[in-house]
């Protein structure tokens, strides 16, 4: 029998790996190169900071915010359709138009809030978009063997391919909204962020999690709550530190506070 045999079991948590299988890989950014690429895909940018910094990391670098006046800057709305037609390329599957649509709105919004992070992903490598039809595997769409089976979503990426993957279970789009805000947000972890931050938050992070894989999840689920997550009970209980990170997210944690500032969610 085939290894993408159809499922019998429901999804259990959001993004897992089963078994021995490589790492999804990083790809981080160097900031002076990628500033000149901005240039050279935008234009000489006028004075000012410049379009790719990111304040939030001195949060966790032990610092403070500047106290702002008025609403932070949100992503240009033109930028936004030019990454949806540029680097989001999405493979429906066969997944009815308005679900595929719902998915794609959902991983934009990620984008919507900060435009440094929108300009670094616009630099970054393109995305294909896999809708898998109910009841079907992963790996029948590219996803590699290790990928388990039950998940509703998987982020990849694999250093050999000049795309990385998304890949979201047609029957939790709908049910599941923050689905596409945690696999976005582990695009952005791993492709939108210079070695130097992503090591930032390793060191806050992994004192807890202990795991470099369990600190990716981490993050990806702060993001959920941050973008306003509505749970189901199956949610909060789900196994591992899925469940326990969602139940004890605290809005006024240093953590919770630099997600709200790196990815802007609407307020």
């Amino acid at each position: 029998m085939p290894f993408w045999r159809r499922r019998t079991n429901p999804a259990t948590s959001l993004d897992e790996f089963v078994g021995r299988g490589a790492d999804r890989a990083a790809d981080p950014i160097d900031l002076a190169v990628a500033a000149k690429q901005w240039e050279a895909k935008i234009g000489a940018r006028k004075r000012g900071p410049s379009p790719l910094a990111i304040s939030a990391f001195s949060l966790i670098r032990g610092g403070d915010l500047f106290e702002r006046k008025g609403k932070p800057a949100r992503s240009d709305p033109a930028l936004i359709d030019r990454y949806a037609k540029e680097q989001l390329v999405v493979h429906a599957n066969r997944v009815k138009a308005s679900t595929v649509d719902d998915a794609v709105q959902g991983v934009l919004q990620v984008l919507a809030g900060h435009p440094a992070v929108l300009a670094r992903m616009l630099l970054a490598k393109p995305i294909h978009l896999e809708l898998i039809p109910d009841g079907d595997d992963f790996r029948r769409f590219g996803f590699p063997r290790h990928t388990n089976p039950n998940a509703a979503g998987i982020f990849w990426n694999d250093p050999k391919d000049d795309f990385a993957m998304i890949g979201l279970r047609e029957e939790h789009v709908l049910r599941r909204p923050h689905l596409m805000v945690h696999e976005m947000t582990h695009t952005v972890h791993l492709m939108g962020l210079t070695e130097k931050e992503r090591d930032d938050i390793d060191q806050m992070l992994m004192p807890v999690y202990r795991s470099k894989r369990w600190v990716e999840e981490a993050v990806a689920i702060y993001a959920e709550r941050a973008f306003g997550a509505k749970y189901t009970d199956e949610d909060l209980q789900a196994p591992g530190l899925y469940g326990k990170t969602r139940r004890d997210w605290n809005p006024k944690h240093v953590f919770s506070l630099f997600i709200a500032e790196w990815l802007r969610p609407a307020s």
